[in-house]
């Protein structure tokens, strides 16, 4: 019974469908960069849409979130919202510069899922994938952030374009995941 208590309490279970809308979004830009990489300016301009579209469902989702959690979702709404306008007001901006910021919002992004994913409750089945997820993209921004730059910026739009695509695809899992413990709860 206390597992079904925190289950339903859990931030995940309350969330479905921004993880969902998130995880098709990333899927969307990880196809996106994987099959049109020369042109990587133009992609990096969706991926501060993403990154600012990520930080208002982090807000609005934050809403609902389970009050010792709601800082943390508030905190990750607005780094994804600035980043997201730091890139859609100034697409002039070097795209070494961009690339950085997504360095950054790759290692910062995963901590805080590293961090949230930690903090679900014991019988969260949700809990490992979004550990797993927050891992992956803290690994892959270290990686990116080791690389000699302008001699690997096709190594870090691939890299980039595959965490996406794997983001996509364990967000969309912790959506089901999700919506399948709000249906047990129901029940």
């Amino acid at each position: 019974m206390n597992e079904i208590k925190g289950i339903e309490r859990s931030i995940l279970a309350q969330e479905s469908w921004a993880l969902a809308v998130e995880g098709v979004i990333a899927l969307i830009i990880g196809f996106m960069i994987l099959f049109w990489p020369p042109a990587v300016v133009s992609i990096i301009i969706v991926v501060g849409a993403f990154a600012f579209v990520w930080g208002i469902f982090a807000l609005v989702a934050s809403i609902t979130a389970d009050k010792g959690r709601r800082w943390l979702r508030i905190l990750e709404g607005v780094c994804g919202i600035i980043f997201g306008l730091l890139i859609l007001f100034w697409p002039g901006i070097s795209t070494v510069v961009i690339l950085w910021l997504i360095m950054v919002w790759l290692v910062v992004s995963g901590i805080f899922k590293i961090v949230g994913g930690l903090t679900l409750p014991k019988g969260d089945g949700s809990k490992g994938l979004l550990v797993v997820n927050g891992v992956l993209a803290l690994i892959i921004g270290v990686l990116l952030l080791s690389l000699p730059f302008l001699e690997g910026l096709l190594t870090m739009a691939i890299l980039i374009a595959f965490y996406a695509i794997f983001s996509g695809i364990m967000l969309i899992s912790l959506a089901f995941v999700a919506k399948s413990a709000q249906g047990q709860i129901a029940a």
